[in-house]
């Protein structure tokens, strides 16, 4: 891309660089007085010649009111508009308009905000220098980028970016503007994966002077950030560099107790910290090689269920493999010499909850994700089974009943789990032997099989003469999981069963309670 530099602080360049169509709606809501400039991102990706990906977001600076124009460029677009206020003393933009357009499977988003000022270029040069990093402090005049003399477009520059994306840096403009908003730290480790450019040592010395600073921004704004990190393909590497310089620890304290744990067992090569990044990285591979290992029917809507806004069931996969071992530490015991987690499934469900509780994950996500870590041992117990020839329908079927909501998720998760752990090719075969034996009798047989029971509860109570409680709720299981094995098939031959099974339970030391 051929840069001119005209005066301090501006460039010339070709403004079809910088073309949207969409710039053309927002030029005709555009009161004929006023100004737009297009700021951020947008402009660096222009510069840095990035292709344009299915997920847009354009920041606007305006002259006049940012609300007005983003609600008549949605009525015009046909977009979402909505307006969010940014809170502190310190806050340049305070109000933000947005307008949100879903175009599947392309998704824009821009973002309107005012800039105030007598001598208009100095207004835009004060905003511009309030930003996080120089390569995101570049403007250009939307009049210039639809002018027929494009190719003349002024490029606003004053912290020199345009020169430090051409030296592959990514430097921030001060560290007051970091303490400013502390979530521009995170903001700074993705965009040096996403873009591939260097952090200058300043934000490293910054951070490990101030990484406490991050839990003064509010959990939304931490968890859509973290969040946009784990969808980026490379997501791990910025997962992983947060981890080693304590970031992640101070946001999620659970991630600290993992460097507890140094031996595993004789299953895992790597000590747990090491082996949850690495599954991370096992997840980004087979997600991106799903067809290689899972059928396109068993993937079925895989990726397309919405999350959190512009986020998906992928991320939410990311982050179960990224927690599936959470529960380890506190589970942690050795038992005649052997290394155990008994229930860490189960503890690390709960510390999900907790988790996702404090970072505003929202009740959908945060149920996703517990319930990955909640049975993400269960394809390897199913494993076991297959490889002594003991996998039975009523495994299967329990399988698809409890996890058929997750189950691609919940197989992707496995198989990255087994690479991450260092399995035998053998194993990992078996693995995917066992998840195509269960897709086939989910195809097959599952649809077939009566799970409503024969029985309900209020019947066998009448029948054994007990009254409520957890005894009803076990009998009423070992009745559907005699059902699903062919074992019982009618009414009278479900009241022999339950007789049978009551005994058996009271002979085993069981209570009615």
């Amino acid at each position: 891309m051929d840069i001119e530099l005209v005066a301090k602080g501006k460039h010339t360049l070709h403004g079809l660089n910088f073309y949207l169509s969409y710039f053309d709606d927002v030029a005709k809501v555009l009161p004929r007085e006023d100004y737009c400039f297009i700021v951020g991102g947008w402009v660096r990706d222009r510069i840095l010649g990035e292709p344009v990906g299915e997920n847009i977001d354009v920041d606007f600076l305006v002259t006049c009111d940012p609300v007005r124009v983003a609600q008549e460029f949605a009525n015009r677009t046909g977009g979402h508009f909505f307006v969010f206020e940014k809170k502190g003393i310190l806050i340049k933009r305070p109000v933000v308009a947005s307008v949100v357009i879903h175009l599947p499977p392309y998704r824009y988003r821009f973002d309107f905000s005012q800039v105030k000022g007598k001598d208009l270029e100095k207004a835009l040069e004060e905003d511009l220098r309030e930003r996080d990093f120089t390569a995101n402090a570049i403007a250009v005049n939307l009049d210039d980028v639809l002018s027929i003399g494009a190719k003349q477009t002024i490029v606003f520059d004053p912290t020199e970016g345009i020169k430090d994306l051409e030296n592959g840096l990514l430097r921030p403009i001060s560290e007051e503007n970091l303490k400013r908003d502390p979530v521009r730290i995170l903001r700074g480790f993705r965009l040096s994966i996403e873009k591939e450019l260097e952090l200058t040592e300043d934000f490293y010395t910054f951070v490990d002077k101030n990484k406490s600073l991050i839990l003064k921004a509010p959990a939304e704004r931490i968890t859509h950030e973290l969040f946009k990190i784990v969808k980026h393909p490379k997501g791990s590497k910025v997962i992983r560099r947060l981890y080693e310089v304590g970031l992640l620890e101070i946001v999620i304290p659970e991630f600290s107790k993992l460097k507890r744990v140094k031996d595993q067992g004789e299953h895992h090569l790597y000590p747990l910290d090491e082996h949850t990044l690495r599954i991370l990285e096992e997840v980004e591979r087979v997600t991106e090689e799903r067809t290689k290992y899972l059928s396109v029917e068993l993937l079925g809507d895989f990726g397309c269920r919405r999350f959190l806004g512009e986020f998906t069931d992928v991320e939410l996969l990311k982050w179960g493999a990224l927690l599936h071992d959470i529960g380890k530490p506190d589970t942690f015991e050795i038992k005649e010499g052997k290394v155990t987690f008994y229930n860490h499934d189960k503890v690390g469900e709960e510390i999900v909850k907790k988790i996702g509780g404090k970072l505003k994950w929202g009740e959908q996500a945060t149920r996703f994700i517990g319930k990955l870590v909640r049975y993400h041992l269960r394809p390897f117990y199913l494993r076991e089974s297959f490889l002594k020839g003991e996998l039975k329908r009523r495994g299967m079927a329990n399988f698809w009943k409890e996890c058929g909501d997750i189950a691609p998720h919940l197989f992707l998760l496995s198989i990255a789990d087994a690479f991450a752990s260092g399995d035998s090719q053998e194993d990992i075969k078996a693995l995917l032997e066992t998840i195509s034996e269960l897709e086939s009798f989910k195809r097959n047989e599952l649809k077939e099989i009566r799970i409503e029971p024969l029985l309900n509860g209020r019947e066998i109570m009448a029948i054994l003469n007990i009254s409520q409680g957890k005894m009803v709720g076990e009998l009423k299981k070992r009745l559907e999981e005699a059902q699903i094995e062919g074992k019982v098939r009618t009414r009278e031959e479900a009241i022999e069963f339950i007789k049978g099974a009551y005994q058996d339970i009271l002979t085993a030391g069981g209570s009615h309670g």
